[in-house]
């Protein structure tokens, strides 16, 4: 929760230069991780370094939310966070075979360049200046931002559960671990390969209209992965998933961007996500005291869940 506060500073005082001190304190730590020599300040430092995380997050988020074109500002920018989950561990890995250290420096130095990119983008400038508690009863008190957020949170603990359950189902058909992480990465190359064409396609219909028809088209794959045999029909549903729950997220943030007041896009940016952090910790309870009753059981959960976010998407005003 942290994250709402660094948004509403970085909102007042400048979102490039909490992006720029978030990107130095970051590497900063990262550049001491690799120099770390115990455990305790493995620790210290990486918890450190998600301090300049806060600081950046907010920021960045605000400064793509500003964009005239929201979902395409908002598409690329998820869709280079699901690019660098992806090439991270790989070139990390790459780089740990000959040093262990060395990640951490890769690290350090992606973080300074980023840094460099900051100078090619604008602000908006806003002389509003309204307390953090105004600002946090504005958007407690604004229905639609919270009705986006509330559709949005169950569509991720869909999203949540796909890692915990997926595993699950893919040992029982005897999977191996290869073909399971096969099964998962369906999501996030779907997810990163159509999440710009479809942010694209977001500025030419009406948005609303969009969550809607992504959350009922989630229905579907889930159904699919309740019934599944193999694991050709798991990677289908997988891929169609990676389109329908990330077409939610990505405009879902966009429509909350579009309903920020101008000035105050990181803080309400960074409630949106602070909402769907709260999925991570509340999915493992659900999802595995339902494997426990029947493992496919869950996968029926999902389906309303998606179902019920479409209905509630139906009810944001326009």
């Amino acid at each position: 929760m942290l994250q709402l506060y660094t948004g509403y500073l970085s909102d007042k005082y400048g979102k490039k230069r909490f992006a720029f001190f978030g990107l130095l304190i970051y590497a900063a730590f990262a550049f001491l991780l690799g120099f770390a020599q115990t455990f305790v300040q493995l620790i210290t430092f990486r918890v450190l370094q998600g301090i300049g995380l806060g600081f950046f997050g907010p920021a960045a988020l605000g400064l793509a939310a500003q964009f005239e074109e929201k979902g395409k500002s908002l598409a690329f920018y998820r869709t280079a966070n699901g690019v660098g989950m992806i090439v991270g561990p790989v070139l990390g890995g790459i780089a740990g075979t000959f040093n262990l250290s060395y990640p951490f420096f890769l690290c350090g130095l992606f973080s300074l360049a980023a840094i460099g990119s900051l100078r090619y983008l604008t602000e908006e400038e806003t002389h509003e200046r309204i307390s953090f508690s105004q600002s946090m009863k504005g958007m407690i008190l604004n229905r639609s931002i919270l009705l986006i957020c509330l559709a949005t949170f169950l569509v991720e603990l869909c999203f949540a559960a796909l890692d915990i359950i997926i595993p699950l189902v893919g040992s029982s058909f005897g999977f191996s671990s290869f073909l399971i992480g096969i099964v998962l990465s369906s999501y996030f190359v779907a997810f990163t390969l159509l999440q710009v064409p479809i942010g694209w396609f977001s500025e030419r219909v009406e948005r609303r209209k969009l969550l809607v028809l992504a959350s009922f088209g989630g229905v579907f794959p889930f159904l699919i992965l309740y019934f599944s045999k193999g694991v050709l029909e798991m990677i289908f549903a997988m891929s169609l998933l990676g389109v329908a729950l990330g077409a939610v997220f990505v405009q879902a943030s966009a429509m909350v961007a579009e309903l920020s007041p101008k000035g105050r896009e990181s803080m309400y940016m960074a409630f949106f996500d602070a909402i769907i952090d709260f999925t991570f910790p509340v999915t493992p309870m659900i999802v595995t005291y339902l494997a426990t009753v029947e493992l496919k059981m869950p996968f029926l959960l999902l389906t309303s869940l998606m179902a019920s976010a479409a209905i509630i998407f139906v009810s944001v005003k326009k």
